[in-house]
């Protein structure tokens, strides 16, 4: 499972989420479902995410082992 840090920097970027979905071409609830582990971004928004925001893909998600 992919625990998301999205929220960590989009606050660090002091970006709202709703700003960030504007960039993406997303929407509000969109973004929210992937700030909130409901959902996570395909791969190639990652690294637009990852661009927009000045880190790597992997400071935006957490793997965590369920076994």
């Amino acid at each position: 499972m992919l625990k998301s840090r999205l929220k960590v920097k989009l606050a660090e970027a002091e970006m709202q989420q709703q700003e960030l979905a504007n960039i993406l071409n997303v929407t509000k609830q969109t973004m929210n479902a992937w700030c909130n582990n409901r959902a996570t971004p395909p791969l190639e928004v990652s690294f637009k995410i990852a661009k927009i925001l000045n880190c790597k893909v992997d400071d935006l998600f957490q793997y965590i082992d369920e076994d």
